[in-house]
């Protein structure tokens, strides 16, 4: 079975709207980031540009968005959502290295 991505992104849009722990430690606009970087996949050039800000000041909101994460929701959902944004910030070019053998 093959997960589609438009039903993980469902599944973690659901929760990151509908969990009150999550909501009790993020501002509405910090939801609003980690939905655009995560789900939305934007880049933290359009992330800068949509929020009227840098690029740098964008990783370093993001960076602290996600150590609340870590401190008060859980660190294994941290890791991954880190996970998730270095996937995004550099996408792997090809899934394994490729060997050209010649054969005589």
């Amino acid at each position: 079975m093959k997960l589609n991505k438009n039903d993980i992104n469902v599944f973690l849009t659901l929760w990151i709207k509908n969990d009150p722990e999550l909501w009790a430690e993020l501002r509405h606009i910090e939801i609003k980031i980690l939905i655009d970087r995560i789900i939305n996949e934007y880049s933290f050039i359009e992330l800068a540009g949509k929020y009227d800000t840098t690029e740098k000041n964008t990783k370093v909101i993001f960076k602290r968005i996600l150590d609340k994460i870590e401190r008060y929701i859980s660190k294994e959902v941290a890791f991954h959502l880190k996970n998730i944004s270095l996937k995004l910030e550099y996408p792997q070019k090809k899934p394994f290295e490729v060997y050209e053998i010649f054969l005589n």
